[in-house]
């Protein structure tokens, strides 16, 4: 395959629009192919390395090989599925049941950051989600990592280096969305929620999924949002047991088989309602599911 000019910019295009800084295009083009991008595009603007590389595979006739990985590490991104469906004849449209598919097929890095660590709490819904995966007839598809005494800079330091699929708080929240951290002394440091929105905006090409398992953060749920497609709040209080069993169910229903048809994260969440109701029916409305 040759590209003409025309094919060439609406690969960029949607190249850019898929994998929009170096760090995301460079774990691309790594775990797709096993290219090193640095080697092949070399350095300057990121607008410029994205035309060196696709000049690079389309002389070196693989960028139909390009254009399968940048589908297959960002499922959804309608340029590069338009882009697929021109160019590749093989090619099998995304549609919510085959992302589904790849989204159970593939593993699932857990990062949980557990503020105040000595709460009894925080360390039984660290264990329960661990018993949650370890019954999982699939558990070889999921790893879990665990921060605790997170400070502001510990989350942001720990998402950029474990590239989480799901990011799981638990810990406390303010009346006003805030999420409650710890600062250098140890001491309670409210996070408001647009800061946590503009945080994960910087990693929303590999986190699919924030569960933040406190009270009163779906104000920071509706601010993430913006940014990911499934976030997970408390609309108000929410007690130890429910908050427990809400985490209990969602991690179970995650692990289930899923024969293709299903919204995984919507079928966990699911779960994770009926737990919580098994538990206390009248907390069974506090968990509240946002869709970006």
């Amino acid at each position: 395959m040759s590209l003409s000019g025309q094919q060439r910019k609406k690969l960029q295009d949607a190249l850019l629009n898929a994998f929009p800084t170096l760090a995301s295009l460079e774990q691309m083009l790594s775990f797709g192919l096993e290219k090193n991008l640095r080697a092949i595009a070399g350095e300057g603007s990121l607008q410029n390395i994205v035309f060196n590389l696709i000049q690079a595979a389309d002389s070196q006739g693989w960028v139909e090989d390009l254009i399968r990985a940048g589908c297959d590490l960002n499922p959804g991104n309608q340029l590069l599925q338009a882009i697929a469906e021109t160019l590749l004849s093989n090619h099998q449209p995304e549609t919510p049941s085959n992302i589904s598919q790849k989204q159970s097929n593939q593993v699932q890095k857990i990062l949980i950051l557990a503020a105040i660590p000595h709460s009894l709490r925080l360390d039984k819904e660290i264990r329960e989600i661990e018993e949650a995966i370890r019954r999982a007839t699939n558990r070889d598809l999921f790893e879990i990592k665990v921060k605790t005494a997170v400070r502001p800079q510990d989350i942001r330091r720990a998402i950029a280096e474990e590239q989480p699929q799901i990011v799981h708080f638990c810990g406390h929240g303010e009346k006003d969305g805030s999420l409650l951290l710890e600062d250098d002394g140890g001491n309670n440091k409210p996070v408001a929620p647009q800061g946590l929105a503009s945080l994960f905006e910087l990693h929303n090409d590999y986190v699919k999924c924030v569960l933040l398992n406190a009270c009163y953060s779906e104000q920071s749920a509706e601010a993430i949002k913006q940014h990911i497609n499934y976030v997970i709040g408390m609309n108000n209080p929410i007690t130890d047991k429910a908050a427990i069993a809400f985490s209990q169910g969602f991690y179970d229903g995650l692990s289930y088989k899923n024969s293709g048809k299903q919204d995984v994260f919507q079928r966990a969440f699911n779960e994770g309602i009926v737990a919580v109701k098994l538990e206390n029916s009248l907390q069974g409305a506090i968990p509240v599911l946002k869709k970006g």
